[in-house]
């Protein structure tokens, strides 16, 4: 049970990113900023927090900051025509320059930070975190199946000739759809930053890729996603711990660490075979 507990408490960053990738997936959006939303919200969460000494102010600024870009992205996204998958890779880009400079700028460093006032020892963190992650996300289905709002973002993938037949913008819930996953995503960098108590250059570590592969993998379900979240959450807490089984001690932890990401090449090959 102590095993199943920890995968839980380790599955909350990437359960939020999943979670708001599914929810623009439902729009017909394809989450690929998600990576650099992460990286900016955990940025912005540590930088904010350690100017201010006012997590809530440090949380407010990361949600409302990686909310408001995409939201600007998606809007020239949409009336430039552009290609979204391209312009999500490009706020990627955008996410890791502007990091760099801003932290030589306010930091006087591109590496580590770390700040007296931005220090969550002990397990509290991570046990807030999680069930902050798991609340919100359950808030999240409720809301995809139970309202209006709900509704109209899962009609906008599947169906939006029916939206613009009742005179609803596919478009505006595109957008919608680009908000929430932004905003998940900062709050997955904001969990990350907290349990590290400090911020990492790309701390994401590709957690916004993977979450993208947890939705496809679920079948594009929030059951089905949750079980792949679940998945390698596991994947990451045995990398993370095989280390101190005698039996792997010799092998490079790099190859251990990559435990995570060779999960998710063999479940998507499993899953392709299944199809």
């Amino acid at each position: 049970m102590h095993v199943v507990y920890d995968i839980v408490l380790t599955s909350a960053p990437l359960l939020l990113a999943a979670c708001g990738a599914l929810i623009s997936e439902y729009a017909g959006v394809m989450a690929v900023f998600a990576d650099g939303c992460i990286n900016i919200g955990a940025f912005l969460c540590f930088a904010v927090t350690a100017r201010t000494g006012s997590l809530a102010a440090g949380i407010g600024c990361s949600a409302v900051a990686c909310t408001g870009l995409a939201y600007g992205v998606s809007v020239l996204t949409l009336k430039l025509r552009a290609n979204p998958f391209l312009t999500g890779l490009a706020l990627n880009v955008f996410a890791s320059s502007s990091i760099s400079v801003l932290s030589a700028v306010l930091f006087g460093t591109r590496g580590v930070l770390v700040s007296p006032a931005f220090s969550f020892t002990g397990g509290g963190a991570r046990v807030v975190s999680a069930i902050a992650a798991y609340g919100l996300c359950a808030a999240a289905a409720v809301v995809l199946r139970t309202t209006k709002a709900g509704l109209h973002l899962r009609v906008t993938g599947s169906a939006p000739n029916v939206l613009t037949a009742r005179g609803v913008s596919p478009d505006r819930w595109k957008t919608a759809s680009w908000c929430a996953a932004a905003a998940f995503a900062a709050a997955a960098g904001c969990v990350l930053a907290l349990r590290l108590s400090s911020f990492v250059p790309n701390i994401s570590a590709g957690r916004g890729w993977t979450a993208l592969a947890a939705v496809f993998l679920g079948g594009k379900k929030l059951s089905g996603t949750l079980i792949a979240v679940l998945v390698f959450a596991g994947a990451e807490y045995a990398a993370n711990n095989i280390q101190n089984v005698a039996a792997f001690a010799n092998v490079p932890s790099s190859v251990l660490l990559a435990l995570p990401y060779a999960a998710a090449l063999v479940m998507i090959g499993a899953g392709r075979r299944a199809d």
